[in-house]
């Protein structure tokens, strides 16, 4: 088992045995070098063999999410950006809720205008409206002008599986109802943020904004109402499964709703000291194993435990 686990909290232990754990991607279930590590992939396969049942919560786009979930071999509906969709691996949708066109419109009609680096989330992938082309920007965005080799590497792999398309008027299609939209996404400077921060939240919008890459923060929309917490309530009532016996391990803001809506919300070492606050356990950092080290001190031992009869 791996050494070092810190707690900021009394784990809740007792009779709970863990039946199902949501794993946040970026800055938890990769390290920072973007890789999915063999203790992190042995960790999740012990606890699938041991009937836990697995799944990710992430920000990120469906098709990217996939990929993560074809290595790991994982058979649970994956919540995808922040919780607006839920879909099987196969392609089957659980959940997908969009927004309003004459909510959104207007909105992104004012990112647009303000020259922002905008991405648009729909079932078939990304749409964006940058004044560069759309590669160039998702590296810039990625690599945070550091260009190391594998975050290139890396971010230009991402590009192609998520499915990244520039269009050239977003709401134009949206209003003529060629396609729908379920997340907008942006990045950037705080003082180009903050006014689509604040409008989104008065148009009654979902808002995550928090610390991306090192000069960037992000800003993330989503529906009224959505959040990783509440799909993360209607995938376990899907499979009828008691909140009490999730587990959800996150590193970041966007991670909050679903950190406080488990039965036990585990933070990485990593993770943001907000964030932190609010967790039941703190376990290592992306870069320590932090999911496996989760796994080997709380979850598989949960399972193993004899229960009072």
């Amino acid at each position: 088992m791996r050494q070092g686990l810190g707690y900021n909290k009394e784990g809740k232990g007792g009779d709970i045995i863990y039946k199902l754990v949501a794993i946040d991607i970026d800055g938890t279930l990769i390290n920072t070098n973007m890789k999915l590590t063999v203790p992190t992939r042995q960790a999740i396969a012990s606890a699938r063999e041991q009937g836990i049942m697995v799944t990710l919560a992430t920000g990120r786009s469906f098709h990217s999410a996939k990929s993560y979930a074809d290595r790991l071999k994982l058979d649970v509906p994956l919540i995808c950006a922040n919780g607006a969709l839920i879909r099987h691996r196969d392609g089957s949708v659980l959940s997908e809720v969009n927004f309003h066109h004459e909510t959104i419109i207007p909105l992104l009609a004012e990112m647009q205008a303000a020259g922002i680096y905008i991405q648009v989330y729909h079932k078939g992938g990304i749409y964006t409206s940058t004044k560069i082309t759309s590669l160039p920007a998702w590296i810039q965005m990625i690599c945070d002008n550091k260009f190391k080799l594998n975050h290139l590497i890396y971010s230009v792999r991402e590009f192609f599986l998520s499915r990244v398309r520039k269009v050239s008027d977003l709401t134009e299609g949206i209003g003529q109802g060629e396609f729908k939209i379920h997340k907008i996404f942006t990045a950037g400077k705080p003082r180009n943020l903050e006014k689509f921060r604040h409008r989104a939240a008065e148009l009654g919008l979902s808002v995550d904004y928090y610390p991306g890459t090192k000069d960037y923060m992000y800003l993330e929309i989503a529906p009224p109402g959505i959040s990783k917490g509440w799909a993360l309530h209607q995938l376990a009532g899907h499979l009828e499964i008691a909140m009490e016996e999730v587990v959800a391990i996150g590193d970041n803001l966007n991670d909050r709703t679903m950190i406080q809506a488990a039965g036990l919300g585990v933070v990485m070492g990593n993770g943001h000291s907000q964030l932190k606050k609010v967790a039941g356990q703190v376990t290592l950092s992306n870069d320590q194993d932090g999911v496996a080290a989760a796994f080997d001190h709380i979850i598989l031992p949960a399972a193993a435990a004899p229960r009072a009869v």
